[in-house]
């Protein structure tokens, strides 16, 4: 899977992008709110980085947890907190371009994976290797771009500290560069712009039905901290979507 984004030389940083209040407050609050009740279930979470979902689907209770990644420093940071926490993950170095299956799952997630792909054929290997790790009737729900946004919104991102810059128009295929604030300086991530109609095409066709997308939604300590005009711009025009869907 081709990225202009190396995580190997920003892993060590990467953590420090879970301060940013929209994931802080809203990604990872609708993200579990989309994912419902996993007591029990077993979970591949595609593109886990560092584990930080990882660790937190295991927490809601799920009885087998799988992390997946690209990146060899990733999962070794992975390995390394799960050690510390006693969680007893396992995580495993994969490219989600590559069609492998390496087991079947209740469920399988992911937090902008779609995003990486930056042809139609490697999003449509992605969603494919997604479908081959599901049990029949096993579900996916997946963090991605809005594939609704649009160029004249795309500033609007800035407030909550993520500048967001277009290669082009939004269409197909477009590089969007995104520049996460934190604490300790910017972290630049080379994303890729994939409309809903083509999304959906490829989850179709990989053998996907019910696909829903959910909108965010803020938690009640984002609410309390920021307030509710904070929020506006980020839910009429939000950064990212949900999508659900069912092999």
């Amino acid at each position: 899977m081709d990225n202009n984004t190396d995580y190997n030389q920003i892993s060590h940083l990467y953590h420090f992008t879970k301060t940013n209040p929209i994931k802080k407050y809203s990604e990872a609050f609708t993200f579990f709110q989309v994912l419902g009740n996993i007591k029990h279930k077993s979970v591949l979470d595609c593109a886990c980085g560092d584990g930080y979902y990882t660790r937190l689907i295991k927490d809601c209770g799920a009885a087998r947890v799988v992390g997946v990644d690209i990146s060899e420093k990733m999962i070794a940071r992975a390995r390394d907190k799960t050690n510390c926490h006693s969680h007893g993950i396992l995580y495993d170095i994969l490219d989600m371009s590559q069609e492998k299956q390496i087991g079947l799952f209740d469920m399988v997630t992911s937090v902008y994976l779609f995003p990486y792909a930056q042809t139609r054929q490697t999003l449509s290997r992605m969603c494919k290797t997604m479908t081959m790790n599901l049990k029949p009737d096993g579900k996916m729900v997946s963090v991605t771009l809005n594939p609704l946004l649009t160029y004249n919104c795309l500033d609007i991102q800035e407030q909550y500290g993520a500048k967001m810059i277009a290669q082009g128009p939004l269409i197909d295929g477009t590089s969007i560069q995104v520049i996460l604030r934190t604490s300790q300086g910017n972290i630049n991530l080379c994303n890729t712009y994939w409309t809903k109609k083509t999304y959906e095409q490829l989850l179709v066709a990989a053998g996907f039905s019910s696909i829903v997308w959910h909108q965010p939604r803020i938690s009640p300590a984002g609410l309390e901290t920021h307030g509710n005009d904070y929020w506006q711009n980020h839910l009429i025009h939000p950064g990212f979507s949900i999508l659900k869907c069912q092999r």
